[in-house]
């Protein structure tokens, strides 16, 4: 199958959710005979020479926009007086638009896959074939935002998920099918032509295998994206609200910051109580594996969390806050502990510290969930059943007109 696939951030280094998403499909599908066109946008020349490095194995052609950050803030004043959302408008340019088609008329591909909304704007009024991922649903993130936020960000964010929201709806009506990684953004969005994917992981049995025995260390650890907005809310007010309750009982405890890009709000938390910020980490299973406890309290955000999944796949008992929680489908409830309040969070962290047993029984139990439900094999053959299901539907919507020119 000769696919186009459009992304708004280039899929390497795969440091967000979109991008790691991308990077691993694009891997999967090089490995079930697909010919992916990929068209993303990068800043710079240097960076689109690692693109092309690192995604030329796996495409059958890497095209590249070069936009320049200045350019995508001029973009985004476009919302003011055109009523798009303002990530859609960071993203769309008429010169952009032009080559899109021209690119789509030379491949003629059988399926075009748009990742997210910030980039479904250059297929709108393309007639064939085309699905979306929107990964999670962003009206909602942005509403999320807007409670939280600071008093002169409130405004802005709540415009943005009204228009989102909108947008969203346009979407659903102009793409053949729409993909999502959550049930809870599925209901959110309320659209029954909405299908489920959740992410995999990179962690599996085979990769572990190359570890050896890495010696557990009192450290309890967060990972993430540490200029993301829910990740840097809910170190922060860990940090403030639980942790010097755990650090009080148990001194001798670390906990781990770990993440690229960690704002200064995240930077100033180092040092403070035995609390370790240690940015950019070149192997996460390292660092993951030697922690004793992995410990996830999200106040916002949407979609998945795969920095859940990836500390169940190292075999690391985990606690999570229920909205961490809202991607991770199939639980029966022994995987990991869910902890809905600081009282709830501070006891999870003491029966885990004081009983090596559940310790173990949340690593093995997490471990066997993680490996039977969240692989990037499923997510692929998902991902094909979801092109082939819109590529027979036109063909058949193609078939029933022509007959009607016919009966006429």
């Amino acid at each position: 199958m000769e696919v186009m696939y459009m992304s708004p951030r280039p899929p390497y280094p795969p440091t967000k959710g979109d991008q790691l998403i991308a990077w691993e499909q694009i891997k999967q599908l090089k490995a079930n005979g697909c010919q992916v066109y990929l068209l993303t946008f990068v800043k710079s020349r240097q960076e689109g020479e690692l693109i092309k490095d690192k995604l030329s194995p796996y495409c059958k052609e890497v095209i590249l926009f070069n936009i320049h950050p200045i350019e995508m803030l001029l973009g985004s004043l476009k919302t003011i007086y055109n009523s798009r959302p303002i990530q859609v408008n960071l993203f769309f340019y008429p010169k952009v638009k032009k080559r899109v088609i021209d690119i789509y008329k030379r491949i003629n591909p059988e399926i075009i896959h748009v990742q997210t909304a910030r980039a479904a704007e250059y297929f709108l009024d393309i007639e064939c074939p085309k699905c979306i991922d929107l990964i999670d649903a962003l009206s909602l993130n942005m509403e999320r935002r807007a409670r939280s936020g600071s008093k002169w960000l409130k405004p802005i964010f709540k415009l943005e998920s009204q228009l989102m929201k909108r947008y969203e709806k346009v979407i659903a009506k102009k793409f053949d099918q729409v993909m999502l990684v959550s049930e809870s953004d599925k209901k959110h969005l309320n659209d029954s032509k909405i299908i489920v994917n959740p992410n995999g992981t990179f962690i599996t049995k085979q990769h572990l295998s190359h570890y050896s025995s890495i010696p557990k260390e009192k450290i309890i650890l967060f990972h993430g994206n540490m200029q993301y907005y829910p990740n840097v809310e809910a170190v922060v007010d860990f940090v403030k609200e639980v942790w010097p309750h755990i650090h009080e009982a148990y001194p001798e405890y670390q906990f781990y910051i770990a993440g690229k890009d960690p704002v200064k709000k995240v930077q100033a938390l180092h040092g403070k109580e035995n609390v370790v910020v240690t940015g950019f980490v070149d192997d996460l299973c390292s660092v993951l594996l030697k922690a004793q406890i992995g410990i996830y309290p999200m106040k916002s955000g949407t979609g998945m969390q795969n920095k859940i999944v990836e500390s169940m796949a190292c075999g690391i008992p985990t606690i999570a806050s229920p909205i961490a929680l809202q991607g991770i489908a199939g639980r029966r409830g022994d995987e990991l502990i869910c902890a809905g309040s600081n009282e709830e969070m501070i006891s999870a962290v003491k029966r885990l510290i004081d009983n090596p047993y559940l310790q173990e029984k949340y690593a093995v139990k997490g471990q066997a969930f993680v490996r039977e439900n969240y692989s990037w094999e499923q997510n692929c053959a998902r991902l094909i059943q979801c092109w082939s299901g819109a590529v027979m539907n036109r063909t058949l919507e193609a078939s029933e007109e022509v007959e009607k020119v016919l009966v006429q």
